[in-house]
């Protein structure tokens, strides 16, 4: 199945095309091979864990938006919504008293995650990612968009940052989750993640950047 098919956003000063692709029968090879490349990308990082049963709950309902140049995929991500009655990741984090955190269940956010990208494209690839997310948040009418990273690497951080994202005064203590690690040295220790959000305002904003930055590829 080709990109075009679902190219959304087109970025004519630097030839790359966002593309939203929602995970069903018709899509799955092609949502797999971007899922795969943040399994390779959180392998070569050193953590280890990952469950594709587990995060299938999430994948099964997300849409992966990503980046191509030609036919070459650059940089990837992936929206989740949360329906009624279903949860986003980081309600699966327990916190160091032992709690999870927990959403109202009519709360209509999105979590963004599988953020990853290939080297030397970061500079031009990001905005147009960004303004990705903030479309594809806007169509599941989001009031809130959720992420996390691993405090302890400072460029994801900046990364968040640097497109809007800022540490959740709603849930500010961090969350680890039992069966993933990072790996130090000779032993695993369990990766400690921040919880990150954009409010209503941000989503409205990059999901306006989307439209007046880029050009709208109307079929998709």
């Amino acid at each position: 199945m080709p990109h075009s098919d679902f190219a959304k956003l087109y970025d004519p000063a630097n030839g790359l095309t966002c593309h939203f692709v929602p995970v069903d029968n018709t899509t799955r090879d092609l949502v797999e091979s971007v899922r795969d490349m943040f399994i390779a990308s959180m392998n070569d990082y050193g953590y280890e864990g990952y469950s594709r049963e587990i995060d299938s709950m999430f994948h099964l309902r997300s849409t992966y938006v990503y980046i191509t140049e030609a036919t070459k995929i650059v940089m990837t991500g992936r929206v989740t919504p949360r329906p009624p009655g279903t949860i986003v990741p980081f309600e699966m984090g327990v916190r160091e008293s032992g709690g999870h955190y927990s959403l109202d269940e009519g709360e209509p956010v999105v979590d963004i995650n599988t953020y990853t990208y290939v080297r030397g494209y970061y500079g031009r690839a990001m905005p147009l990612l960004t303004a990705g997310f903030g479309y594809c948040s806007k169509s599941f009418n989001a009031r809130r968009a959720y992420c996390l990273y691993d405090v302890e690497n400072e460029t994801i951080e900046r990364a968040y940052v640097s497109i809007g994202f800022a540490c959740s005064q709603r849930f500010p203590e961090l969350i680890h989750f039992p069966t993933f690690y990072k790996r130090k040295g000779d032993r695993l220790e369990p990766a400690r993640w921040q919880v990150m959000e954009w409010d209503y305002e941000t989503i409205e904003r990059q999901a306006r950047a989307a439209v007046e930055r880029y050009e709208l590829v109307e079929d998709a």
